[in-house]
């Protein structure tokens, strides 16, 4: 727990990120599919890196921290060296992405409520961040014509909550 408490920056990082992200989604709407997947690539390879380095500081779940780094850095990569392939996968891709994050992020807060009180902060995260996924699964033409502004607020919503995550666990006794 003392590690965890230690790196409290690295979700505040995480969520200042996706906040910056939603930001610039809701502002070049125009620019928006090709700045997003470069922006979602250098997110995606950063918040990996991030999230590995919390895998090796920690104590338990060095592994499932660790996947969860690499398969953020794998995504970010296709992003950032493919981005003609993945234009046309984009929502594909974000939607995998998100499915699959929400599904750690529930499994990482169920195991903080042990540790931490208001673990529904990050319950709520990872179910917000599993249903964006699954309703663009649903229906990919109509999320391309809504892609940006949904993806924008949700990246807001999600680096906020990650920022009030991070000063609850830094204020950890």
């Amino acid at each position: 727990m003392e590690t965890i408490q230690k790196k409290w920056w690295v979700l505040l990082l995480r969520g200042i990120l996706m906040l910056i992200f939603g930001v610039i989604a809701l502002v070049t709407p125009g620019l928006v599919l090709v700045t997003l997947l470069f922006y979602f690539g250098f997110l995606a390879v950063f918040s990996g890196i991030f999230v590995i380095i919390e895998g090796i500081m920690s104590d338990s779940e060095k592994g499932t921290k660790i996947l969860e780094g690499f398969f953020y850095i794998i995504i970010g990569l296709l992003f950032l060296i493919k981005p003609g392939f993945v234009l046309s996968f984009t929502l594909y891709f974000i939607a995998f992405w998100a499915v699959i994050a929400g599904i750690f992020m529930i499994y990482s807060a169920i195991k903080l409520r042990k540790v931490i009180q208001n673990e529904w902060f990050t319950i709520i995260n990872g179910l917000i961040t599993l249903i964006f996924g699954l309703l663009i699964f649903s229906n990919v033409i109509a999320a391309s014509e809504s892609i940006v502004i949904v993806f924008g607020f949700y990246a807001i919503i999600s680096g906020i909550i990650m920022m009030i995550l991070s000063f609850k666990v830094k204020s950890l006794k």
